[in-house]
C-alpha cells in the first residue's frame, strides 16, 4: 500500500522518513555519510534529485604530476558521484564528507586551468569561474587584487619569463576568469583583470619559472612588491610596526595567505604593546584573509605564529591618507648581524621621515650601530622588542649599513609628503650578479622620477650594466660604495635587467605624483 502511494505521490497527512543505512558507494569510491534521511540528501531517481553544482575546490592549484587532495565545496553530493573530473580525466580517491562536500585527488594533467566537474545519477555539475583548478609547473602568491574599492584605479600583474624557452602564464582570482598569456624566454608583460574584481589570493601559475610583480596604483600613489612562492611560507615571521594612531594612517591590515593543503590556524599579535588582545583566526587551504587591531593601536613588532597547519605568507597592507603601500613579512631565518638599505633621505623636498626600524627575535639583547658615510646612530633593542632610529635632518646619501651584536631584521619606512613606503634591509648574500624588476616608467602621466639603485656589498669594484631594451646604462660601483642610474624621460617597458661582475644589490625607487616607492630587485 505503501509503495503505491509512494508511486502515486504521497498520501494528505503523510510523512515518510527514509533512513540509509550504509549507503551505495560506487566501487573504488569512500562514504563518510552514514545513516541520515532525504530531508539531509537526495538519493536516487525519485524524488527527483537536481545535478550537483560545484562553488569552490580548494587548493585551486597543483602539480602537473597530479596527487593534490582537493576538497570541492557545493550541492548534491549525496547522491553519489560516479566521477569527479578534471577536464576530462577523472580523479581518484572520491570520498563524499557530505551532500556539500567532498574530496578527490588530482590526476595527472598539463599547465593550466581546468573545470572540476562533479556527476552524480542527476546529472554532471555546470562549469564556471568558481571550479577553476590550475596545473602548474610553478606557482606564486600574491595577497589581494583590488579593481573595485574606491580610489583603486590600476592592479598590475607582471611577469617576466626568466626561462629559456617560452612560457605559459595563468593568473587566477577567486570569483574572475584566469587571464593567461604565453612569454618568450626573457620577456615581460602584465596582466589584469576587469573593473570591479576584488578578492585573493591572487596566484600566477606557470609551466616555466617566471617572476612576477604588482604594480598598483591608488589615487596618486604607485605600489609594487614581488610574487612569493609557497616556499617562502613561514610558521612564524615579523613586521616591524603597526599605526592606527599617527595622523594619516587610516588602515593597516594584516593579510594571511595559506598556501598548504590544510586549514592553519595563525595568531598575530603585538608583542611590544601592553594591552592589546592578539588575534587568532583559521585560514583555509588555499585562501587568505586578513586581520588588524582597534583605531589608536600602534608600537611593534608584530608577530605572525601558526599554532597548527602548514605555514603562511603574511603582508602587511596599509592606506596613509590617499596612499597606499604593501610590505611582505620577514622570517627570523633572514635576520643578520650586518645589513644594508640602498638610500637616505632627509633632505629632498617632500621626505618628512626616514625611520630605520631595528627588530630583534633573538633571547638576548642586541647591541646595534646603523650608519651612513660618516654619520652613525646607535641602539639598544631587548630580545624580542623593537626600536627605530633616524639621521639629522639635511642628511642624504647611501649605503646605510645596520651592524648588530646579534642577527636582526631591519627596515626602511619613509613618508613622502602623504604617502609612505617600507623596505626591508637586505644582506651581502643577497645579492646577485643578474637580477631584474618587471617595469621602468618615465613617460606615464604621474612618474616623475625613477632611479635604478645599484649597492657593491662587495670587497671588489662592480662593473654594472642596466639594460631595457635597445638601451644599455653603465656604472662603475666601488667595493662598499653605492651608485644609482636612470633612463631618460620618455623611456617605458620592461624588464630591466641589472648585471655585474659581482654579486650587488639593486633597488628601484620612484616618485609618482607626490609619493614615493622602492622595491628591490629579483
Amino acid at each position: 500500500m505503501l509503495k503505491r502511494a509512494a508511486r502515486a505521490g504521497l498520501l494528505p497527512g503523510l510523512v515518510v522518513t527514509v533512513v540509509l543505512i550504509g549507503a551505495f558507494v560506487a566501487p573504488g569510491r569512500t562514504s563518510q555519510l552514514g545513516p541520515f534521511s532525504l530531508a539531509a540528501a537526495c538519493y536516487g531517481t525519485y524524488p527527483s534529485c537536481p545535478a550537483p553544482t560545484v562553488t569552490s575546490v580548494s587548493p585551486n592549484q597543483g602539480p602537473i604530476a597530479g596527487g593534490t587532495t582537493v576538497t570541492v565545496t557545493g550541492t548534491g553530493f549525496g547522491n553519489i558521484p560516479t566521477t569527479v573530473k578534471f577536464g576530462a580525466t577523472p580523479g581518484t580517491s572520491v570520498t563524499v564528507i557530505s551532500d556539500t562536500q567532498l574530496t578527490v585527488v588530482s590526476p595527472a594533467g598539463t599547465a593550466g586551468p581546468v573545470d572540476v566537474t562533479v556527476t552524480t545519477a542527476s546529472g554532471t555539475s555546470a562549469t564556471s569561474v568558481n571550479d577553476r583548478f590550475t596545473y602548474t609547473a610553478f606557482s606564486c602568491d600574491f595577497q589581494w587584487y583590488d579593481k573595485a574599492s574606491t580610489g583603486f584605479v590600476q592592479d598590475n600583474i607582471h611577469v617576466i619569463n626568466t626561462s629559456s624557452v617560452s612560457a605559459n602564464v595563468f593568473v587566477s582570482v577567486p570569483g574572475a576568469a584566469t587571464v593567461s598569456a604565453t612569454l618568450a624566454a626573457g620577456a615581460t608583460t602584465y596582466l589584469t583583470f576587469p573593473q570591479g574584481t576584488i578578492g585573493g589570493p591572487v596566484v600566477v601559475n606557470s609551466d616555466q619559472t617566471v617572476i612576477s610583480s604588482q604594480r598598483v596604483q591608488y589615487n596618486q600613489s604607485f605600489n609594487e612588491v614581488w610574487c612569493e612562492t609557497p616556499g617562502q611560507a613561514s610558521m612564524t615571521s615579523y613586521f616591524n610596526w603597526y599605526d592606527k594612531a599617527s595622523d594619516g594612517f587610516n588602515n593597516d591590515n594584516v593579510h594571511l595567505l595559506n598556501p598548504g593543503t590544510t586549514t592553519s590556524n595563525v595568531t598575530v599579535s603585538l608583542t611590544g604593546v601592553s594591552g592589546v588582545t592578539p588575534v587568532t583566526v583559521n585560514v583555509a587551504a588555499g585562501a587568505g584573509t586578513y586581520v588588524n587591531f582597534p583605531q589608536g593601536t600602534i608600537g611593534g613588532p608584530i608577530k605572525v605564529v601558526v599554532n597548527s597547519g602548514p605555514a603562511v605568507l603574511a603582508s602587511q597592507r596599509v592606506q596613509y591618507y590617499g596612499t597606499f603601500n604593501e610590505v611582505w613579512a620577514q622570517p627570523a631565518t633572514l635576520a643578520a648581524t650586518t645589513t644594508l638599505l640602498n638610500w637616505y633621505d632627509l633632505a629632498s623636498t617632500g621626505f618628512v621621515q626616514d625611520n630605520v626600524h631595528l627588530l630583534n627575535p633573538q633571547l638576548a639583547t642586541a647591541n646595534v650601530t646603523v650608519t651612513m658615510g660618516s654619520a652613525s646612530v646607535a641602539a639598544t633593542v631587548l630580545a624580542g622588542g623593537e626600536t627605530y632610529v633616524k639621521f639629522p635632518a639635511g642628511t642624504i646619501g647611501g649605503p646605510v649599513t645596520v651592524t648588530s651584536s646579534v642577527a636582526i631584521l631591519a627596515s626602511q619606512r619613509v613618508q613622502y609628503n602623504q604617502s609612505f613606503n617600507e623596505e626591508w634591509a637586505q644582506t651581502a648574500a643577497q645579492a646577485l650578479t643578474v637580477s631584474r624588476f618587471t617595469w621602468f616608467d618615465k613617460a606615464s602621466t604621474g612618474f616623475s622620477n625613477v632611479n635604478v639603485h645599484l649597492l657593491n656589498p662587495g670587497s671588489t669594484t662592480a662593473t654594472v650594466t642596466v639594460v631595457l631594451g635597445s638601451t644599455t646604462l653603465s656604472a662603475t660601483v666601488a667595493a662598499g660604495a653605492e651608485t644609482y642610474v636612470t633612463f631618460p624621460f620618455g623611456t617605458i617597458g620592461g624588464p630591466v635587467v641589472v648585471t655585474s661582475n659581482v654579486p650587488i644589490l639593486a633597488a628601484e625607487r620612484t616618485q609618482y605624483f607626490q609619493t614615493f616607492n622602492e622595491i628591490s630587485s629579483s
